[in-house]
């Protein structure tokens, strides 16, 4: 933060750009509003909405929701915080349009560690990422963003509760799930089984009676219904895939859920990995858009990705709940920015994000330093990489 205020302002005292980050009352809500608003008229609309989580490793416990746990960055546990985030995509435009920071239990049972963090009391609750994806999905709703379909990785599409949630609210979802999933391929009956013999109690739970489930994978082996669909295009032409799509119930609490859906089951023509995702599109849904829609969630590595290399969003040393959001909404912000900008070079000619910073680092060098500020930035490095290493020796 130093560093921006020498670099940028036009003095080198950070504390005002600190107080903006940190404890000024301004409301990330607020701001996120306005730039979902906005990325809706730059993307444009029906769209999709596409849930994901992203992890950010810290050295220290006092980060807000910082704990030893998965990290996917990682791909195994470790110290760092963890986010739940909604990305909206169209016609490879994409960003993050909302955040929520998820709160490990541990946090919620430690009162004094969470107001020393200044997490508001109201937020003190144990919620977990499935709630919390809900949650951004409820408020697009209710600001009336429209959007086609949520798309969401394994981690939520496993989540039958959710899936549930999906469906009263009316909404289509492609959820990807394992593949030791398991569904029924034919209409399940439900009911209580009659009672055998005269010996025992007569039953009272419902089973299914006429069918048994199917771990999907097996569903795959078939060389049968395979389709060769392009789902988008890529450096070096396009993404090909053998596509299916099989019409299945899903369990929930180890009984059939009551409607249909799809399964998509997917083949890379290069790699030959499988994916499978269930998906509640109505039935009169093409494969060739099955296929699409199945594809989209690569779109939001793709905004992480933008949001990492070139709007810092891994970039900060900020420990309280404000802090946090504040920044993330920034983040979100510098997006839209570039992305607008991006829409508006590529009427003229093609351009990437890292063009687009190129050109606006051009329009707006920044200052040349002199001695006594350089000094400055190389004495505050130096008193960051102490602090940072007795953290982690006070850790150890």
């Amino acid at each position: 933060m130093r560093k921006m205020a020498i670099y940028c302002c036009k003095c080198s005292n950070n504390q005002s750009l600190s107080h903006f980050i940190s404890t000024s009352p301004w409301r990330p809500a607020d701001l996120l509003k306005s730039v979902r608003t906005y990325a809706i008229k730059t993307i444009g609309k029906n769209g999709v909405l596409i849930l994901d989580e992203s992890s950010i490793k810290k050295s220290g416990n006092s980060s807000v929701g910082v704990s030893h746990q998965y990290c996917g960055n990682l791909g195994k546990k470790n110290n760092c915080q963890v986010g739940v985030f909604l990305a909206y995509f169209k016609k490879q435009k994409r960003m993050l349009i909302d955040e929520r920071l998820y709160l490990p239990q541990k946090w919620i049972n430690d009162k004094a560690r969470c107001l020393k963090a200044k997490i508001p009391p109201e937020k003190i609750k144990f919620r977990t990422k499935h709630e919390l994806g809900l949650e951004m999905i409820d408020n697009a709703i209710e600001e009336g963003i429209p959007f086609s379909y949520v798309t969401m990785d394994g981690f939520y599409g496993e989540n039958p509760e959710l899936l549930t949630e999906l469906e009263n609210r009316g909404l289509t979802f492609v959820a990807d799930v394992a593949v030791d999933t398991l569904v029924y391929i034919e209409e399940p009956l439900v009911g209580i089984p009659e009672k055998k013999g005269t010996r025992g109690r007569k039953p009272t739970i419902s089973k299914v009676l006429n069918t048994l489930s199917t771990r999907i994978d097996s569903l795959s082996s078939s060389i049968d219904g395979w389709k060769l669909i392009k789902v988008r295009k890529t450096e070096r032409g396009y993404k090909k895939v053998y596509f299916k799509a099989i019409k299945v119930w899903r369990r929930q609490n180890k009984l059939p859920c009551e409607k249909p859906l799809w399964l998509l089951i997917s083949k890379d023509v290069e790699s030959n990995d499988i994916k499978y995702s269930l998906c509640n599109a109505s039935e009169d849904t093409s494969l060739d858009e099955l296929a699409k829609m199945q594809s989209s969630r690569y779109w939001i590595e793709r905004a992480f990705q933008d949001a990492k290399v070139y709007c810092g969003m891994s970039e900060y040393m900020v420990r309280s709940w404000n802090a946090w959001h504040h920044h993330m909404a920034l983040v979100m912000l510098a997006m839209l920015i570039l992305l607008s900008y991006k829409i508006k070079f590529m009427k003229f000619h093609k351009i990437s994000l890292h063009g687009v910073i190129l050109i606006m680092k051009f329009h707006n060098p920044l200052k040349i330093l002199n001695a006594g500020e350089l000094a400055r930035i190389l004495n505050h490095d130096n008193e960051m990489r102490d602090r940072a290493r007795a953290s982690r020796l006070k850790g150890s």
